[in-house]
């Protein structure tokens, strides 16, 4: 193939007045060749050649079988099954199919439309870290920042927690809702076990999680596994947190992270937005009118878990022990422990019957009149028992006097009379 420089080189050597036996040997060219390109008014073109036949045409659609068929084989298996059915050509040509195969799939599955949704519909919500030696005091402790935003104004609150179980999930959004003060009619999330239970073929949540969108009247959308893209309006809002300096500042606790995580999310509420060209506090006050009402009582995030009162007056939780009063022994309780709070309550059915402090893993907790009852001697509380247990006396019987009543007084022959004789 001669290239158009080559071809040009020729023409000016002509030109010069070279001989084409000189033509020839400086370009490379032979002489025949320099003779066709000076006969020649242009470059000649070249189109794309003619596909040659392959052994593999007459199987393709077969090979396409098989590979849906075993959609995890490899080269080898799916050529070794053509060759059982008469193909004769190579392995590498089943390999380079398979692998062009492979790249339209992986294409297919990664390409994505981009799409705005209207205002009101649609809330995002996601998590990063966790992210260790940001606190002061507590350098190993890993910090998760939770952030939802609205698909529309681009509108976005952070949240700095410790996990990501589902009481902090729930918690989190119902936190979420409070600033926003209104609820968006569909939630964008990804596939945490904690909230999602089985996300495909047939979506299943958790219990808790589902009960938590039918109060808010909101529907849960699950984002397909390993489609980040889904909810990439939230996905790329983190990117600002390094520059920033937010994961670079070290902090004496929580609440002093949070702030400074609150005034980042003040600024770029306040920035023109580059994809919308608004702010995205002005969007969210013209949002506001499509989105949910919140209701009149708040989710209560605290998942409720059973326990058995042991013998020694104290339920079991998180590692640690916490008293309740001794008449529950033996019986079921409901316990229930704040998200961000310090405090745990313990319920029997409907009643409170205990609230403690949160408490390490292997602590006991105690509140005295729990078992203030148990440490009097044992001979009184058996007697007040025994005084309990025993009926009352029973009345005594008044006599009643017989009404006095004169009669008259007859003697024995008369009666005897009456009777029929007598003696």
């Amino acid at each position: 193939m001669i290239r158009q420089e080559e071809w040009m080189d020729v023409k000016l050597m002509h030109r010069q007045g070279a001989s084409v036996r000189r033509i020839a040997r400086e370009t490379g060219p032979s002489r025949v060749t320099v003779r066709r390109i000076l006969a020649a008014v242009a470059p000649k073109p070249y189109g794309p050649r003619q596909p040659r036949k392959k052994k593999l045409d007459s199987f393709l659609d077969r090979l396409g079988e098989l590979a849906a068929e075993r959609p995890y084989a490899r080269a080898t298996g799916l050529h070794e099954a053509l060759r059982q059915e008469g193909f004769t050509g190579s392995y590498e040509s089943v390999k380079v199919w398979l692998r062009e195969q492979h790249q339209a799939e992986r294409a297919r599955r990664s390409a994505c439309v981009r799409f705005e949704t209207a205002a009101g519909i649609e809330g995002q919500f996601d998590w990063k870290g966790p992210v260790k030696g940001l606190l002061i005091h507590e350098p190993e402790t890993g910090v998760l920042f939770f952030r939802f935003l609205l698909a529309w104004s681009r509108a976005r609150w952070t949240l700095t927690v410790r996990d990501q179980k589902l009481p902090s999930v729930l918690a989190s959004l119902v936190w979420a809702f409070g600033k926003i003060g209104a609820v968006p009619q569909r939630l964008v999330l990804d596939n945490p076990k904690t909230a999602v239970l089985k996300p495909r073929p047939r979506l299943e949540l958790h219990p808790f999680f589902a009960e938590f969108c039918r109060h808010y009247g909101t529907e849960p959308t699950p984002a397909w596994p390993y489609h980040p893209e889904r909810k990439g309006k939230t996905e790329r809002t983190y990117q600002d947190l390094e520059p920033a300096g937010i994961l670079h500042g070290r902090y004496r606790d929580m609440a002093a992270l949070q702030v400074a995580v609150e005034a980042g999310d003040a600024r770029e509420m306040n920035r023109v937005h580059g994809t919308t060209g608004e702010r995205p506090i002005v969007r969210l006050e013209r949002e506001r009118a499509h989105l949910l009402a919140l209701p009149v009582v708040a989710f209560d995030p605290r998942v409720p878990e059973s326990r058995r009162v042991l013998s020694d007056c104290t339920v079991r939780f998180e590692g640690a022990a916490y008293s309740v009063p001794f008449t529950h022994v033996g019986s079921r309780v409901t316990v229930k422990a704040d998200v961000f709070g310090e405090e745990l309550s313990i319920y029997a059915r409907a009643d409170l019957v205990a609230r403690h402090r949160r408490a390490a893993p292997g602590e006991r907790v105690m509140v005295e009149e729990h078992v203030a009852e148990l440490r009097r001697p044992r001979f009184e509380r058996l007697r007040e028992r025994a005084a309990r247990a025993q009926k009352p006396a029973p009345a005594a019987r008044s006599i009643v006097p017989w009404p006095e009543v004169e009669v008259e007084q007859r003697s024995i022959a008369e009666y005897a009379e009456a009777a029929g004789g007598g003696r």
